[in-house]
Parts: structure tokens; C-alpha cells; sequence
């Protein structure tokens, strides 16, 4: 039996050369910075409906930014979808507080990005947080061209946007891959949470990886995942 087409989402600062390069089969990656404008439920639909349009109940993938906006389309529509593989993403903040403060510090990000030097930029951003000491793509410092809608993600999807979606990845009942770094203590442990919302769920750790967890051991365990579960994605 032939596994699945795959929708790939990327991750903020990246591209659809970040899937691409991994060079899994039947895989079409996504070009966020041509949705910007959307929101999420907006984008979710689109995802569902005409970015997919020919894929017979793909399965969809996405990191970090790409992995919130594939949750959206998960809830959204949970039947569209024979799988999902979800890297180092969150499923949503639980207090109204902690969404309006990220909110206002996604702004402050977006106002950046629109202003500063793309090389100055770049590098406050990947020293930030969870970012810092996990390894750089080189394709980031060709994105300037595409700042104005990397400053309008920011705020369009900032995580304070987000819907906290727990509750509603309930209805999700097809197989769920989920990787995150080891060293990422944070999203380690939405990861293990999660096991508790999906009823057929598998998940996985890559050693001595940070945030930043596309990449040679990610494929890999992607490979094997949908070699295992091909019989699942028809149930």
C-alpha cells in the first residue's frame, strides 16, 4: 500500500526548501509567507481545501510555526487528513494573560523585522529563547526579500492568537506523529501532554537536538513512522 501525499509546513525564518531538502516521498511544502494575510481559522480552511486540492486525504506536517498552523487544520478538519507529524509546536496557551503578553512581544518582533538590518535581525532572533545554541539554515539570510510578510506572520500568527487547542484535537483520531529535541526542555513537555489528547499517538525524541529539529534524524524517524503506520492511515 503507498503512503499518503504529505502537506509540509515550515517553521518562522524558514521556507519550503527546509522540507524539501529532506526529500521524503510525495511531499509538497507550503510557502507560508504567501498566506501571511490569513489568520489562523483562515488558513486552517485553506490548508484543508485548496492547498490541498488533488491530495487524497494527505497527511499534514508541520514545524514550530508550521506545526501551530497544521494544529489549526487538524481541528478545523479533522477528517481531510489520514495523519499529521507535528515538530516542536505548540498546542496553545492556556491564560488569557500569557496570549496578551505574547501578543505585544510578537508585535515588538514583527516592528523589528520590518526595521532593523536583515543581518541584525536574524541574529537577535536566533538567539532567543529556545533558539539559541540549536544550528542556523543559511537560507534564512535570503528571506529579506520577503520581510514584509515574515513582520506580518509575527502578528497574524502570533501564538498569543492562537486558539488554546487541547480540547478540540480531541476530535483528531488518525495517527499522530510527534517529535521534539531532547534539549528542549519547554517543548518537551507540551510533547508528553499531548499524548493524553490524541487517542493514536506516538511520540518521539531526538538526542542532543534543541528546537531546531528538521534534519537528517527527524527523516529518519519520519521514514519509519510511515512505514509502520501505512495500514493505520486508511482506518
Amino acid at each position: 500500500m503507498s503512503v499518503p501525499s504529505i502537506l509540509a509546513l515550515h517553521g518562522n525564518l524558514g521556507s519550503s526548501e527546509d522540507w524539501e531538502a529532506l526529500d521524503l516521498p510525495n511531499l509538497k511544502a507550503v510557502d507560508l509567507w504567501d498566506y501571511a494575510e490569513l489568520d489562523f481559522f483562515e488558513m486552517g480552511h485553506r490548508l484543508a481545501t485548496d492547498l490541498s486540492e488533488g491530495m487524497e486525504r494527505p497527511i499534514i506536517a508541520g514545524y514550530s510555526l508550521g506545526g501551530r498552523l497544521a494544529l489549526h487544520a487538524m481541528a478545523i478538519h479533522p477528517e481531510r487528513w489520514s495523519g499529521a507529524i507535528v515538530l516542536s509546536a505548540h498546542p496553545g496557551l492556556k491564560e488569557p494573560r500569557e496570549r496578551h503578553e505574547r501578543r505585544i512581544s510578537d508585535e515588538t518582533r514583527a516592528r523589528k523585522c520590518r526595521e532593523m538590518k536583515w543581518e541584525a535581525f536574524l541574529k537577535e532572533w536566533n538567539e532567543e529563547g529556545v533558539l539559541a545554541d540549536s544550528p542556523v539554515s543559511s537560507e534564512q539570510s535570503t528571506l529579506s526579500s520577503r520581510r514584509l510578510e515574515i513582520a506580518l506572520a509575527f502578528e497574524t500568527w502570533s501564538l498569543g492568537r492562537q486558539e488554546n487547542l487541547r480540547s478540540q484535537l480531541r476530535r483528531f483520531h488518525a495517527p499522530v506523529l510527534w517529535i521534539t529535541g531532547e534539549n528542549d526542555r519547554k517543548f518537551s513537555a507540551l510533547g508528553d501532554e499531548m499524548e493524553n489528547v490524541f487517542p493514536r499517538f506516538e511520540r518521539r525524541s531526538i538526542p542532543d537536538c534543541g528546537h531546531r529539529v528538521l534534519g537528517a534524524e527527524s527523516r529518519s524517524l519520519m521514514l519509519d513512522w510511515l512505514s509502520s503506520a501505512t495500514d493505520e492511515f486508511t482506518a
